[in-house]
């Protein structure tokens, strides 16, 4: 898939990258101080399941403008046990996180790519600070 020009214009004014991480999924992404870990965003669709109950599916494009909502995901489940436990735990405590659930290793929230861009890099600070205290 290829970056448009608005969708590159995005990546220059947030500072992140383009990424493919295999099978056709390319995402938005970020990086941590740590080699494996790192966030993917992409845009989600809102979908209903059989009974009629709404819930996001996050679609394996690139965002295409700051007001779209996207999923920020983190999986830090290569970590180790307890480098893994401080980032879950960090990520617990940052408060300001909309639509946030915990998955088996992992971390995700929905947000815009305008309002969920400053919230990821405001957190990634204090992970970047574990990773730096564990070395």
């Amino acid at each position: 898939m290829t970056i448009t020009k608005k969708q590159q214009s995005l990546l220059d004014d947030y500072d992140i990258y383009g990424y493919h991480s295999g099978g056709g999924c390319m995402h938005f992404a970020y990086d941590t101080e740590h080699n494996e870990l790192q966030w993917l965003i992409n845009p989600v669709d809102l979908l209903d399941d059989s009974k009629g109950k709404s819930y996001y599916e996050p679609n394996p494009t690139y965002p295409s403008n700051k007001d779209q909502l996207c999923m920020f995901g983190l999986h830090y489940e290569y970590l180790g046990f307890d480098l893994g436990k401080k980032v879950k735990e960090t990520l617990s405590n940052y408060a300001s996180f909309p639509n946030w659930n915990f998955y088996e290793g992992g971390f995700y929230f929905h947000d815009t790519l305008e309002n969920g861009v400053p919230k990821m890099k405001k957190v990634t600070e204090s992970i970047n600070k574990l990773i730096k205290d564990q070395d």
